[in-house]
């Protein structure tokens, strides 16, 4: 999966809630694993935005829907 700046990906949590992440950066850590910086919507009113970092390969395991713009 090409997972790139600007790149949105949605996933379904568990509990029903839909999560959609806008990728802000990519880049390696000090041994070299490359990790997503991203900001998460949750499909509800009363959460606001967050910002994470997950590894790029734990990030392709939860956010595999690409959204297109």
């Amino acid at each position: 999966m090409d997972i790139s700046e600007g790149s949105v990906f949605r996933r379904t949590t568990p509990g029903k809630i839909v999560e959609t992440a806008s990728v802000l950066s990519i880049a390696n850590d000090s041994v070299g694993i490359p990790h997503v910086r991203f900001r998460v919507h949750y499909e509800r009113v009363d959460t606001a935005d967050e910002l994470r970092t997950l590894a790029l390969a734990a990030f392709s395991e939860l956010f595999n829907e690409r959204v297109l713009a």
